[in-house]
């Protein structure tokens, strides 16, 4: 055997033991199982919050009137009058406007435009509203809302990291005079 093919046989068993090692001991690792942190009971979740476009109604649930039942049906039959409209606007400074107020129980047509000149493909997500939509730049998205919840909810471009407020207020709003305060 002469030197030329006696380097290349210690070369291919060198990189075949070198192999053969390497893959041996990534084997071994996959199967590693981490149990340190295992719960030995299972905690109960509580004070989960509910989607504000779901009503969380714990009282009289199994109570449900005639009335009531009437209401869902003319509900269905005819679909809320949507005579609100917002628009927001993805620009490269953020959203236009960055906070939006809008009334508990009323139903609000929303129309999304994406105008930012540096990302002109987003997503607009509103988790709260189960709302998720790919925005082309100049494109409009429309979808519609009906809050039945109160509180302050946010929508959001995970892309440009820019967010905004959805502010849910009573629908039936008390104005105070100046001077009953």
């Amino acid at each position: 055997m002469n030197s030329a093919n006696f380097k290349l046989a210690k070369s291919f068993t060198r990189g075949f033991l070198f192999s053969f090692c390497f893959f041996a001991q990534v084997t071994v690792h996959a199967w590693e199982i981490d149990l340190s942190r295992r719960q030995t009971k299972p905690t109960q979740i509580e004070n989960v919050r509910m989607p504000a476009s779901q009503s969380l109604n714990v009282k009289n649930v199994e109570k449900t009137t005639d009335q009531e039942i009437m209401e869902a049906l003319k509900n269905v039959v005819n679909p809320a009058d949507i005579s609100r409209e917002i628009v927001i606007v993805n620009t490269d400074a953020g959203f236009v406007p960055d906070t939006v107020q809008v009334k508990k129980g009323e139903a609000y047509k929303i129309h999304v435009v994406n105008l930012n000149m540096k990302e002109k493909n987003t997503s607009f997500l509103m988790d709260s509203f189960t709302q998720s939509h790919n925005t082309m730049y100049g494109n409009l998205k429309t979808f519609v809302i009906e809050p039945k919840v109160e509180g302050v909810f946010s929508y959001q471009c995970p892309e440009t990291g820019v967010h905004g407020k959805l502010v849910v207020v009573p629908d039936v709003t008390v104005r105070k005079t100046a001077s009953e305060e």
